[in-house]
């Protein structure tokens, strides 16, 4: 199997990290290579500055986090996936262009054919393979709330957001379905969730 790229997209609670570290370790036993795991924003050496600064400020435009998110993404993709990809190993990384589309374009408004058109002249690496975990907003709402953790300003926002976000993701995955391995897990544990993901991924790597 050669090196693959994959990124996990979904709304926040959706369980993007946890499913990341099971992929992670199942492409490591399959390819014998090793994985890169990693996340958006500040998922690159000296890029928590920055993603504090994105999460926690709500100071800015939303065409403002618009760039202030692909820049982070340029600085991710030059320092960390790209120079992973060409020492053969595999990346997962969690949320990436779609995410982006989703939540600046669903979540705040921005024109959505204008979003896709500044990320594609950005010239990122397309992934071979995109995950989305398809959670019902309200599930997804619940499990932030059980974390107990301080909220970002997105999560602030709360299910009026992710409701417009999860819409968006779902029109982004139909739109591509050839590219996209899309979970409806809602009703599902980990465990299953899981399952259904390594089943699909077997089935095209």
């Amino acid at each position: 199997m050669s090196v693959k790229f994959i990124t996990i997209e979904g709304i926040d609670g959706c369980g993007k990290s946890t499913q990341s570290l099971r992929i992670a370790e199942w492409l490591e036993e399959r390819t014998g290579c090793k994985t890169v795991r990693t996340f958006e924003p500040g998922g690159w050496p000296d890029g928590k500055t920055l993603r504090d600064f994105i999460l926690d400020s709500k100071s800015y435009s939303a065409m403002s986090e618009l760039l202030l998110f692909l820049a982070d993404r340029s600085e991710h993709v030059n320092r960390v996936i790209l120079p992973s990809l060409r020492q053969g190993f595999n990346v997962i990384c969690e949320r990436y262009n779609e995410s982006t589309l989703a939540y600046q374009s669903g979540g705040h408004k921005l024109n959505f054919s204008q979003v896709k058109r500044i990320i594609r002249a950005c010239n990122f690496p397309e992934p071979d393979i995109k995950i989305f975990l398809d959670i019902p907003p309200e599930i997804a709402v619940e499990r932030i709330k059980s974390r107990g953790n301080k909220s970002d300003k997105f999560e602030e926002e709360g299910l009026p957001l992710l409701k417009h976000v999860s819409e968006t993701y779902r029109r982004i995955a139909d739109d591509e379905p050839e590219r996209f391995i899309r979970v409806p897990c809602g009703e599902l544990n980990e465990d299953e969730v899981c399952a259904e993901i390594l089943s699909r991924l077997e089935a095209v790597t």
